[in-house]
């Protein structure tokens, strides 16, 4: 049952400790300092990432800041920039794109993809990535390659603070039958310990539990536990180019008559889109405004843009121009919503002026 040369590798690239190259890149005294990024210790913050150095100490994501201080004494602490980490996500994603358009975006900066299955060009696909990230962000990637999707992450974990590993199909029995159970993902230390109890400490023992033994024992996770064992991932590929639209509604507190209170809702709904837009790397072609009566009605205007856009601030202009097409005479207003399409990935040049 075994994964092999039938089907098309997944590739995985990532930036690894992302909040952790965020931080240094805003400060480079920090280049060659442990550096832990997260909450307010002394309000019970939590630890969002921390320097490879760092995880030596045994300091893991979701640790109390005080604690991992306390360990690491001479660490640098920094607070989480989640708007420079959402912007420098989008500058990312727009980058990868560049290379590859159909992806499956992970959190702030990781991406699942089809892989070429000749060795020579996957490593050519990982390098083109590499480099098209550095241009672009200044950012480390690491890029991982298998017949698996779990697998193609692990890979990419091997590949240390960057660079590139790829498992072929005839190296991928021998690479999974050497991995420590924890590295299966669902495999935390409670499974472990189970797994342990009844004599699985390793992934062959884990594929000699059988699928029957582990579907009694875990019911569809034992069954997903085989399929990793077996080298299949239940979890299938969803890759796509990106979103082909995208709206916010709003529900106003009570009915609103006036173009002053709805220029206000529509302007929030435009900061809004400017994150999500921002966070997949796009720009929009069109907007359309739709405003829903207390009668339930819905009017809408659309409009087609001279040039795609971003930001809130010309998403919401936009908008007022087509709120002045819309007579409201008599007519009260419930409900408010933006809707995006002709969506593209953004120009990244003109994203890079405002980030460095």
């Amino acid at each position: 049952m075994l994964a092999r040369g039938g089907r098309n590798p997944v590739g995985y690239a990532e930036v690894p400790e992302f909040h952790v190259q965020v931080a240094r890149q805003a400060d480079s005294s920090m280049a060659h300092r442990p550096v832990l990024v997260g909450g307010d210790p002394s309000k019970r913050g939590k630890v969002v990432s921390a320097s490879v150095d760092l995880r030596k100490l045994g300091i893991v994501d979701g640790m109390g800041l005080a604690e991992a201080l306390d360990r690491a004494p001479g660490a640098c602490w920094v607070r989480t920039d989640v708007p420079r980490a959402r912007e420098l996500s989008g500058v990312l994603r727009a980058a990868v794109r560049e290379e590859i358009e159909a992806v499956e975006v992970e959190g702030l900066a990781g991406f699942y993809m089809r892989a070429p299955r000749n060795r020579v060009e996957a490593l050519d696909l990982a390098g083109r990535l590499e480099a098209r990230v550095m241009e672009r962000t200044g950012l480390l990637l690491r890029v991982g390659i298998a017949p698996a999707r779990f697998a193609a992450r692990l890979a990419a974990e091997d590949a240390g603070a960057f660079g590139s590993r790829v498992i072929g199909a005839d190296d991928f029995e021998s690479y999974l039958m050497g991995q420590p159970l924890d590295r299966l993902p669902g495999v935390g230390p409670k499974t472990a310990a189970r797994l342990a109890e009844i004599g699985a400490v390793d992934v062959p023992g884990l594929r000699e539990l059988g699928l029957e033994r582990l579907e009694v024992l875990f019911g569809n996770h034992g069954r997903s536990l085989w399929l990793l064992a077996c080298g299949e991932d239940p979890k299938p590929l969803r890759v796509k180019r990106h979103p082909d639209t995208l709206s916010r509604e709003e529900t106003l507190a009570g009915p609103i008559a006036d173009r002053l209170g709805l220029v206000a809702s529509v302007v929030r709904l435009a900061e809004s889109l400017e994150g999500a837009l921002r966070r997949d790397g796009l720009s929009a072609g069109r907007i359309a405004v739709q405003l829903t009566g207390m009668d339930g009605r819905t009017m809408t205007r659309s409009c087609t843009l001279m040039a795609p856009v971003g930001l809130a601030a010309d998403l919401a202009r936009a908008a007022q121009e087509l709120l002045d097409r819309i007579d409201l005479e008599g007519r009260s207003v419930r409900r408010t919503g933006l809707v995006l399409k002709g969506l593209e990935i953004r120009g990244v040049e003109d994203r890079q002026l405002d980030l460095f």
